[in-house]
Parts: structure tokens; C-alpha cells; sequence
């Protein structure tokens, strides 16, 4: 074809002067044209060999599904084992397990090509000074794999440092890191450090704080704007700042929306609860209010309809409604209906809490134990082995309070 191709420009260009030239001038275009078409089909074939030794050792030495090594594959590149393999050999060392380190890679496939010296090493040294280490640390690291590629210097250590002066204690920071450690990936300058002084602003007490910040830390984690918004609305429904409540009210409105918590306490107003009840069972249990709808139905439809007990009663005790209907809530109740109907306990003798709220040893020496022998069926009612009526009667026998 090469020379076809110079037979037709000899003849095609009469007029041209030095023609041989001119010919030589083709042949080299189209050598060097050739040349590189064979270095593209070259690069790329290594290519696809590399890419295909990256999936096959992201999926037989990391452990990855074929189509989650592929996708990885797409991030990282390497031609040697060399790399990859003490990367693995180092978390393996450090108490990484084998499914710990294929999600690890997983989520973050460049640490495959890390340098456990320089990159990894650092984090481990700085979770074992501060008292982190075994499974909580692999834990925390396996579920938060941008900590490996944070700065202990920039990063990790401010972050622990301030922690431990709010809480004032470095096993409590310690607590606090490990129920939020995306808090190690915060910069608390200009995320949780304004939040903190907010509470103070509002005059929540050091053992409020305390409370929160061990507790529940996530919730310094929301930004400035939206975190004042909750403070000041928990504030605005009467919730003592110097109180325990005051945290879980926060925890309610920073979870829900305030369409849902007005939907939730309309069914305590079909319930025929007042406002003021429905805030009272607030103030006292706002944990309520993160209850599903239906959970908050069935539990007073029972409680009420069923058991017969006032609204008063339940407003005493919202607890109650968190408990689960079918494991706690019923068979105790079952019990209470047996000894009822045999007589065996008055009007005087229990109230919805001393029913519902003791443990279940205290119970069961209360109200089962203690009449075996006037009815021997009574453990099997209250584990469900004995069928009773659907208890969708009333309870003229409870204490009306």
C-alpha cells in the first residue's frame, strides 16, 4: 500500500520539483504517523496490564468484590506488590482484621499506596499516647479512614487538646473522641469551639456540658447557625439550662423537624391531652417526642383504652410509652389482669409505675413470685406461653390517679 501510495503523488504532482525529495519528506511523515500510532497501542496495552494488576490484587489480596476493585482501580495505580503489600502487612501488625482492612480500602482506596511510615504510623503512636488502642482503635479508624490522611500535628492533637479543657479530664476526652471521633476531622475553631460557647453564653452549668459533650458529642458537630436555632428554641420551651433535660430536649430538636414534633404531639391531643399536659410530658421525658407516631398511638391507645389508666397517670410516668408494648408493656400487664380476676390485688396495691418502671427481678418478686402458689400459671402468662383474651378490656380495678 506504502507504494501505491508514492506511485499515485509521483504521478499527481508533475510539476514538483525534486520529487525524490518530496517523496523521501512523505515516507517520513507516514513512518513517524505509523511510529506513534504503535507507541499509543503500546502505552495503552500497559496500561490495561497495569489496571488489570491493580483489580486482581485489590480482589485477592485486599479482599474487594471484582466490581468494587474495579471502581477502586479507577483511583489508585501501582506495577508491584511491593508497596501495597507492607501497607498490608503494617495494619495487619497494628490488629487490623482482614474484613477491617477490606473496608478500609474500600472506602479509601489511596491508602493502599500510603507509606505506613510516614502516613501511617504517626496515627497509630498518637491514639496509644492519648489512651486509645486494641479494638476501640481499629474500630474508630476502620470507620473514619480520613483520619489516616489527617495531620496529628495540624489536626488530631488540637482537637484532642481542646476536648480535654472542656471536659477537664483526658479520660473524659478520651470518652468523648470515641463516641464522635469525626470530631477529630473538625476544625474546633471554627466548628464546635463557637458551639461551646454558646452553651456557656446561655448559662449552661459545667455538669451540663459535661453531660452533653461525653454524652451525646454530635450534636457539637452541627453548624453555628443551625445549633443556636436549637439552643434558643429548647430555651424558649422553659427547659432549665443547669438541667439534664435541657441535653435531651436538644437531642430531640436537633433530630426532628419541627413539622414532625408538632405531628407527634397532635396525637397526644386526640388522646384528649391538654397543652399544657402535652408539655409537661416534655419537660419531664422530652425523649418522647422521638418516638414514631405509631408507637406513641399504640402506647396510649393500650395504656388508656385498653388498661384503663388516666392521661394523668401516663403524664406522670411518659417513660412509659418508651418501653416496647409487646416484650414489657403487655405481659406485665397480663399479670396484673390474672391477679385481678383472682382477687388477688386491689385497687390500692399498684400504680402504672410501680407496675411498668421497676426492673425486671423487682417485678417479677412484686407481682409473680409472690403469688406462684395461688396461681402456678402465672410465669407462663407473663412469658406469653399461656393464651389470655387480647386484653381489650377495661381495668375497673386500676388506680384512677
Amino acid at each position: 500500500m506504502f507504494s501505491f501510495l508514492c506511485r499515485t503523488l509521483r504521478f499527481s504532482a508533475p510539476n514538483i520539483q525534486n520529487s525524490s525529495c518530496f517523496l523521501e519528506n512523505v515516507s517520513l511523515v507516514l513512518i513517524r504517523g505509523l511510529s506513534s500510532s504503535s507507541n499509543k497501542i503500546s502505552n495503552a496495552a500497559d496500561q490495561q496490564q497495569q489496571h488489570s494488576f491493580t483489580v486482581s490484587y485489590l480482589v485477592n489480596k485486599c479482599g474487594l468484590p471484582l466490581k468494587t476493585a474495579t471502581s477502586a482501580s479507577q483511583m489508585v495505580h501501582f506495577e508491584s506488590s511491593e508497596g501495597p503489600d507492607s501497607v498490608l502487612a503494617f495494619l495487619k501488625n497494628h490488629g487490623f482484621s482482614d474484613t477491617q482492612i477490606a473496608k478500609l480500602i474500600t472506602r479509601r482506596p489511596r491508602l493502599v499506596c500510603s507509606d505506613p511510615e510516614e502516613t501511617l504510623l504517626p496515627k497509630i503512636e498518637f491514639f496509644n499516647s492519648i489512651g486509645i488502642r486494641g479494638p476501640d482503635f481499629t474500630r474508630i479508624l476502620t470507620q473514619n479512614p480520613n483520619i489516616w490522611f489527617r495531620s496529628v500535628k495540624k489536626r488530631l492533637a488540637p482537637c484532642y487538646d481542646f476536648i480535654r479543657s472542656v471536659v477537664l479530664s483526658e479520660d473524659k476526652a478520651v470518652t468523648t473522641l470515641k463516641g464522635a471521633p469525626r470530631m477529630l476531622m473538625c476544625d474546633m475553631q471554627t466548628s464546635i469551639a463557637p458551639n461551646i460557647a454558646l452553651l456557656r453564653k446561655f448559662g449552661v452549668s459545667q455538669s451540663t456540658l459535661l453531660f452533653l459533650v461525653t454524652g451525646f458529642p454530635n450534636l457539637l458537630l452541627r453548624t453555628s447557625a443551625k445549633f443556636e436555632k436549637h439552643v434558643r428554641e429548647v430555651l424558649d420551651m422553659g427547659f432549665d439550662p443547669k438541667k439534664s433535660e435541657f441535653v435531651h430536649a436538644l437531642r430531640v430538636f436537633a433530630g426532628i423537624s419541627k413539622l414532625s414534633r408538632e405531628r407527634k404531639m397532635a396525637v397526644y391531643s386526640r388522646f384528649g391531652w391538654s397543652d399544657h399536659e402535652i408539655l409537661s410530658v416534655l419537660k419531664t421525658h422530652p425523649m418522647c417526642l422521638m418516638l414514631s407516631e405509631k408507637k406513641i398511638m399504640d402506647g396510649l391507645d393500650f395504656l388508656m383504652n385498653k388498661m384503663g389508666w388516666q392521661r394523668k397517670a401516663v403524664a406522670r410516668v411518659p417513660l412509659v410509652l418508651c418501653y416496647s408494648l409487646n416484650k414489657r408493656v403487655i405481659p406485665r400487664c397480663a399479670v396484673v389482669q390474672v391477679l385481678q380476676s383472682e382477687g388477688l390485688l386491689k385497687e390500692a396495691d399498684f400504680y402504672l409505675s410501680s407496675v411498668l418502671i421497676p426492673s425486671e427481678k423487682v417485678f417479677l418478686a412484686r407481682f409473680v413470685i409472690k403469688y406462684e402458689e395461688q396461681v402456678p400459671q402465672l410465669l407462663n402468662v407473663y412469658k406469653g406461653k399461656l393464651g389470655l383474651p387480647e386484653l381489650g378490656f377495661g381495668s375497673e380495678g386500676m388506680k384512677q390517679l
